[in-house]
């Protein structure tokens, strides 16, 4: 009996790491979308007034932890996106209710919502129809999210350069989002 209770839990735990393991893989990379046209200046300003539209949703003050310098993405480097976050010390007193009102703000804007309790952890994620996706985090100590904006055609390393050049990551940034949210 024993033998065979140390066989089963050997066997559950082999099967818990390898599912472990398969965690890497619901992760899938960013592809790019040859249909959404957009240049590296509107996809900066996409995923800043996305982020800045859920901001003033919740509200609070928020630090902008936001990347402008372009990234590659696609199978062989052949667009570019831009990606970044916000992050929120003070934590939502009804995590539960703020889940389902962005869920339900975002459907309402035409984006496709996913939600999951992890603990007393609460996350929704939203994809907008230009691949646009943002991980919204509603935790017991604070409130983030992290985004990843259009994996959209162009040079990434031109754009690069020439948001280096710009200094675009050392552009003063609000902490105070919007009063109300723009559409």
């Amino acid at each position: 009996m024993r033998v065979r209770l140390t066989l089963g839990l050997a066997a559950l735990a082999v099967t818990l790491l390898a599912g472990c393991s398969d965690v890497d893989r619901v992760v899938e990379p960013l592809h790019l979308r040859s249909d959404v046209k957009m240049t590296p200046a509107e996809a900066r300003a996409d995923l800043d007034k996305r982020e800045s539209d859920l901001t003033a949703l919740l509200g609070g003050d928020w630090d902008n932890q936001d990347n402008l310098i372009a990234s590659s993405c696609g199978d062989n480097d052949e667009g570019l996106y831009y990606y970044g976050g916000r992050n929120r010390t003070e934590p939502i007193a009804d995590r539960a209710a703020t889940a389902k009102s962005t869920a339900a703000w975002w459907k309402s804007r035409g984006v496709a919502v996913a939600s999951a309790k992890y603990g007393e952890s609460y996350v929704v994620k939203g994809e907008a129809k230009n691949g646009t996706t943002i991980f919204l985090n509603l935790d017991t100590d604070r409130t983030w999210f992290q985004t990843e904006g259009a994996c959209v055609p162009g040079d990434w390393e031109k754009a690069r350069d020439d948001d280096i050049a710009h200094r675009r990551n050392e552009i003063v940034r609000t902490p105070t989002p919007a009063p109300t949210p723009t559409e």
